[in-house]
C-alpha cells in the first residue's frame, strides 16, 4: 500500500474535541484519532446506503 504523508491545519475547537476522543478513547496520537473518526463516518455512511456527505 502506498502512503503520504500530509500536514493540515485544523481550527483550535477541533482539536480540543480531537484531544477529548483521544483521551476517552485510549489513543496515543491524534493521528490515530483522526483515522478512527475517518473510519466511523465511512462506515456510518455506508450502513445508511449513502456514498456521499452532501
Amino acid at each position: 500500500m502506498k502512503s503520504q504523508v500530509l500536514n493540515m491545519r485544523y481550527p483550535t475547537e477541533l482539536l480540543e474535541h480531537i484531544d477529548r476522543v483521544k483521551e476517552s478513547k485510549g489513543f496515543t496520537t491524534r493521528t490515530q484519532v483522526i483515522i478512527f473518526l475517518l473510519q466511523f463516518a465511512l462506515e456510518k455512511l455506508e450502513r445508511i446506503g449513502d456514498s456521499s456527505p452532501t
